[in-house]
């Protein structure tokens, strides 16, 4: 790997003794990524217990009616109309 290569194209500056600090790091990285490639990985998930997956989501029920509570909003609002809470415009 040329790290010259990835510092231009990361626009850092190294100096030599850092190019070949990670040289090495990156030998090391690559080294431990052909290992996990060569791993077997056809026995699935040994060592691992099965779990169900699932969505825990809550019921989509309505516990009131609506407009059960409309009138007391509309009662606390400064300004309404037409049963609607009446604000200033945020656009022009």
């Amino acid at each position: 790997m040329e790290i010259e290569k990835l510092a231009k194209l990361a626009r850092i500056n190294l100096a030599s003794e850092e190019k070949g600090k990670l040289q090495k790091e990156f030998e090391v990285i690559l080294n431990y990524i052909s290992a996990l490639k060569e791993a077997d990985t056809s026995g699935g998930n040994k060592g691992f217990p099965e779990i169900e997956t699932f969505n825990a989501t809550r019921l989509d029920a309505n516990f009131h009616q609506a407009g059960e509570f409309s009138k007391e909003l509309l009662e606390g609002v400064p300004f309404s109309e037409n049963g609607y809470v009446k604000v200033k415009h945020v656009f022009e």
